[in-house]
């Protein structure tokens, strides 16, 4: 088989590795310039943003399936052009799209499928978002609305801090503002994968960021079996029948970030991919073939496939760390137990146990001899208890 993954970021290397270690036959090709050094791609120098490039590509080349990891490429319409010559795609068509690049679409959908979502305002203006702003009790989060090029949630604790969050915002662009509630307790993300008609769950992960790094721990703790259905209900399955109502059904990776409040869950955004760094914790813990598992989403036979996403019954804990706030002499080489990779800004580290708490033993004692004493103390300062 062939396949084309569209995407130059750690999500697109991450998948032709991950593909090609469970497909050693497979040829696998990536939109990027970067060389491969394992050969687990062939790198093609097209841009993701040049949709009619990457058809031609394909129909030249015969290439079997394309995976989109890029943003962009989605946006662009990539699968509108595929799906309408009959070529197998992984990736939601544009218009379907629009709620997880858009702040203030996803926002309209959950108030109007009465979604579990923080209070909200959306504005046009900056001066009606400073009188909202006025009458808030703070902290408060402010967002900015387009989310492909930039995500910008910052949390203000004052009145000062918002009005220059705002002018920030307003001073790049002309876009809308989304300003919302602000809920005490870390992110949890939580993927599906739908094919428009059906969805399952792939995993739901924990993430704490500060200065030193981001920390990502799955599968998330608080999530509970109840949780996960009515989330399945309640928000996944209303969400894609309702954008099937309007435009195409929408076909992909569905992701959620939330935050939990007295055992309630709150919805935040939706997400087209995964977010930064969590894919690998994701790939670390997969027990199926994961081009399958995309194939058969893209042919609209994804449960007649699985009854389930398979994971194992490890842990995963990941770090990622920035290159600036670490001295190493040496490269980190990937070892059987250790899932490394790296970024232009990070190096990041997954390690599976049969607890959290030893996974995390495990990272600490590979990364101690090249990180500072305060990341060190930051990544041990909580305890996790299972």
């Amino acid at each position: 088989m062939k396949i084309l993954i569209t995407g130059s970021n750690i999500n697109a290397f991450l998948t032709a590795k991950f593909i090609k270690t469970q497909n050693p036959q497979y040829d696998i090709y990536v939109t990027t310039e970067e060389v491969c050094p394992d050969k687990s791609y062939t790198a093609i120098n097209i841009s993701e943003n040049d949709i009619n490039e990457i058809r031609n590509f394909i129909k030249y080349n015969q290439i079997d399936f394309t995976i989109s990891m890029s943003g962009y490429s989605i946006i662009n319409g990539l699968a509108d052009v595929l799906k309408k010559e009959q070529f197998p795609v992984f990736a939601p068509m544009a218009e379907a799209a629009r709620v997880t690049f858009f702040n203030s679409i996803a926002k309209k959908i959950m108030y109007k499928l009465k979604i579990n979502t923080p209070r909200f305002g959306i504005f046009d203006r900056e001066n009606t978002a400073l009188d909202y702003v006025r009458r808030s009790t703070f902290p408060i989060d402010i967002l900015n609305d387009f989310t492909l090029i930039e995500k910008i949630r910052t949390t203000c604790k004052s009145f000062p801090k918002a009005k220059e969050a705002l002018q920030k915002i307003y001073e790049n662009s002309n876009e809308k503002i989304i300003i919302e509630n602000y809920i005490n307790s870390n992110p949890i993300n939580i993927y599906f994968v739908t094919d428009g008609f059906n969805a399952l769950p792939l995993i739901y992960l924990e993430r704490k960021e500060n200065n030193y790094c981001t920390q990502i721990t799955a599968p998330d703790k608080n999530i509970s079996e109840e949780i996960l259905i009515h989330i399945m209900r309640n928000v996944i399955y209303p969400l894609i029948d309702d954008i099937a109502k309007y435009t195409n059904s929408y076909s992909g990776i569905i992701g959620l970030k939330l935050k939990l409040e007295n055992n309630n869950y709150q919805i935040l955004e939706f997400y087209n991919n995964f977010d930064n760094y969590d894919y690998q914790a994701f790939l670390s813990v997969l027990n199926e073939n994961l081009c399958s598992i995309f194939y058969d989403t893209a042919n609209g036979s994804l449960v007649d496939n699985y009854n389930y996403i398979k994971l194992s019954d490890c842990f995963s804990y990941t770090v990622a760390i920035n290159k600036e706030k670490i001295n190493i002499q040496n490269e980190l080489y990937e070892e059987d137990e250790f899932f490394i990779s790296e970024d232009k800004n990070n190096i990041i580290i997954t390690s599976n146990a049969l607890t959290i708490n030893k996974a995390k033993e495990k990272i600490l004692n590979l990364i101690e001899p090249i990180c500072s004493k305060e990341i060190i103390k930051t990544i041990q300062k909580e305890e996790i208890k299972i």
